[in-house]
């Protein structure tokens, strides 16, 4: 997966660009600090994936991901706003916006969606499809609190982490394990077992 970074905060974005250094199946192509400079690098570069500040000096970060989308109708888009819970996605964007993230989440739960959103993208060997087992810790605890009968809200409450960042979470853990709404609950219930 090629990524772009779309930050205007240069002390944000050196954090990313470490942070995605080590995660595996990930390769951070360029970053960028405006529209202009990230409408470039999209021409450019072509990149499967953007992380994408919202808030640009000249512009609304949008603007990148319509552009990018022109190019590269599969890319996948991960939203960073410190106004995630409030952030609306245009219909335009559904399928390319991948996840919105609070830009005040901690550096774990920034890097556990980065990898979960992107980098799970990628298709999986049948054995390996479906299962629980790959979920990562966050996903592994939220799908506990699934299982436990916890609307969103309510995991957000036990979890710290915001509505938004809970209901990414539980949109990747769907597309992990293949099913969603009603089925996911019905298997994490399952999947809980009797409680002690």
């Amino acid at each position: 997966m090629r990524c772009l970074i779309v930050e205007d905060q240069t002390m944000f974005l050196q954090l990313l660009c470490k942070m995605l250094q080590g995660l595996p199946g990930l390769e951070v192509v360029g970053t960028a600090t405006n529209c202009h400079d990230a409408f470039e690098a999209c021409r450019k570069l072509r990149p499967d994936s953007l992380i994408l500040d919202l808030a640009l000096p000249d512009g609304d970060g949008l603007r990148v991901a319509r552009f990018l989308q022109l190019l590269q109708p599969e890319a996948k888009a991960l939203v960073l706003s410190a106004q995630a819970s409030i952030f609306v996605c245009p219909e335009e964007l559904e399928a390319m916006v991948v996840a919105v993230v609070d830009k005040t989440s901690t550096y774990e739960t920034l890097r556990d969606l980065i990898s979960a959103v992107l980098i799970q993208e990628m298709p999986l060997d049948a054995e390996a499809k479906g299962a629980v087992g790959t979920l990562t810790p966050r996903q592994q605890e939220i799908y506990n609190l699934i299982g436990q009968g916890f609307s969103n809200k309510a995991i957000a409450h036990a979890t710290g982490l915001a509505v938004a960042t809970v209901e990414t979470h539980r949109k990747a853990i769907a597309r992990r394990l293949n099913c969603s709404g009603a089925e996911l609950v019905r298997r994490a219930a399952l999947d809980l077992g009797p409680v002690p």
